[in-house]
């Protein structure tokens, strides 16, 4: 059986990942923006606040995995 040497950087983000990552963002980004701003009011979100609290969202995310 062949063994597979891995890169010290395994965990750099590649293309797809990166693509994957951007594709998340933007699909929560958009669904909250379809969101009245009675319902964003109801979660505690503010309609600028959108794309920060996805952000932060994200990388609370990524560090839980």
């Amino acid at each position: 059986m062949t063994q597979i040497k891995h890169a010290a950087n395994d965990n750099a983000p590649t293309f797809l990942g990166r693509l994957k990552a951007w594709l998340e963002y933007s699909t929560a980004v958009s669904s909250l923006n379809r969101l009245d701003d009675r319902t964003l009011a109801d979660i505690g979100l503010k309609r600028d606040q959108i794309s920060d609290f996805v952000k932060s969202w994200s990388v609370k995310d990524d560090d839980a995995a």
